[in-house]
């Protein structure tokens, strides 16, 4: 009796091992997504390779910024299936706009491939592209932008062409506040127009989490005062984020209003993707004074394509 048990159990184990990767393969080819919960010992690339994808696809699927870093117990999301393509740089295209067409992030396409700096691919560059079917995206919308901040952006009129940069600074102080900011612009930096950027986003301290303040210089439309330069501070848009990020992070939620703000300010000016610079990638692609802001923890294009 025991004998014909363990026979029958042998027996059910070799079905259940055979019938639940069928079982996915199919979900998989009739467009449905399959889960897998983390077990002990597993990696992000053993995961993905049962399934047929690269490890940074199922990070990007599944909005994991550290692929070194899942938990026993979480559960997955696999894409319902993925093709792998070569795709060749066009003019004009940027990591962003490659990654929409084939439902990845411009994130998972820079780390298939080693990009470091989105900015530096050309045309005629091959990339390989793990292509999703879900007819689904999986880059995530930016978050709503508080409908009275909203109307601030929006109330100006703006002269087409008049803005051609965006940069992005830190505070170096994760204590300022709105007031403490202009009053050091005003009175010690001897700032005729006050505060030097045109958006502030607060970190929780002395400023709201995650809020974005507008600023007057926008209001106004009229020119920056946060780079080295007369003619540039014309024409680009300064944001600045509370804090020092030599030392810490950004919050999650100043992050996702810095994504947010970026979307709303490109779909007004016009600006494009690859004119949307860290301060110090900016001084150093127009060769002026060198800077740290804002700061070596600060990932601006992980921000911005995740």
């Amino acid at each position: 009796m025991l004998t014909t048990l363990a026979k029958g159990k042998r027996q059910t184990s070799r079905i259940l091992a055979i019938a639940v990767p069928a079982a996915l393969w199919l979900g998989q080819m009739l467009g449905q997504t399959a889960t897998h919960t983390i077990q002990r010992g597993e990696t992000l690339g053993v995961i993905a390779k049962k399934y047929g994808l690269s490890a940074s696809a199922l990070a990007a699927h599944n909005g994991i910024a550290n692929p070194n870093k899942v938990k026993i117990g979480r559960k997955l999301i696999i894409p319902a299936k993925t093709e792998t393509l070569t795709y060749t740089i066009r003019k004009g295209d940027t990591l962003s706009t490659i990654a929409n067409k084939y439902k990845t992030t411009a994130a998972a396409i820079a780390k298939a491939n080693g990009i470091k700096n989105p900015n530096t691919i050309k045309p005629g560059q091959k990339l390989k592209i793990t292509k999703g079917t879900t007819g689904k995206p999986t880059k995530a919308k930016p978050a709503a932008i508080a409908s009275s901040t909203l109307r601030e952006i929006n109330r100006p009129r703006i002269r087409r062409n008049r803005w051609k940069h965006i940069v992005v600074h830190h505070s170096a102080d994760s204590n300022n506040s709105i007031r403490g900011m202009e009053h050091y612009h005003r009175r010690d930096r001897r700032m005729e127009n006050g505060l030097a950027y045109h958006f502030v986003i607060g970190n929780g301290v002395n400023t709201t989490d995650g809020k974005i303040y507008v600023c007057d210089r926008w209001k106004r439309q009229i020119q920056g005062g946060h780079i080295g330069s007369a003619a540039l501070n014309e024409i680009a848009i300064g944001i600045c984020l509370v804090g020092n990020f030599e030392k810490t992070l950004p919050t999650a939620k100043q992050k996702s209003s810095l994504k947010a703000l970026v979307s709303r300010l490109r779909s007004r000016t016009g600006i494009p993707y690859n004119r949307i610079y860290t301060h110090r990638q900016f001084h150093h692609h127009k060769e002026l004074k060198s800077t740290i802001c804002p700061g070596r923890r600060f990932n601006l294009r992980s921000i911005l394509s995740t």
